[in-house]
């Protein structure tokens, strides 16, 4: 898959040091992935979980960070949109499926 927003990754990794390890291993399955349906995306990693409008939310760092992303299947793009810690994400309520 290609990736924008890769720059935010290391950003986000300097401000939650923790985060880097699980942040780079994510970053290489994607690159990696050739995803065209959540059903793909689940094989990779299967904690994810559906926002609507197209978003997607990823548990990183055994569930102690949230990589928020649009995909879009057709064209092979991940976009990464957000990183939280899991009680930031909480507060947001996101609808999730």
């Amino acid at each position: 898959m290609d990736l924008i927003g890769e720059d935010n990754l290391k950003r986000y990794a300097k401000k939650y040091p923790n985060s880097r390890p699980a942040l780079d291993r994510w970053l290489k399955l994607t690159k990696a992935a050739c995803w065209n349906s959540l059903q793909d995306v689940k094989a990779t990693f299967p904690a994810t979980d559906y926002i609507p409008q197209n978003q997607y939310c990823f548990n990183i760092g055994g569930n102690n960070y949230r990589l928020l992303t649009a995909i879009s299947f057709q064209i092979g793009v991940v976009t990464v949109i957000d990183f939280m810690t899991h009680a930031e994400y909480n507060k947001r309520k996101l609808n999730t499926r």
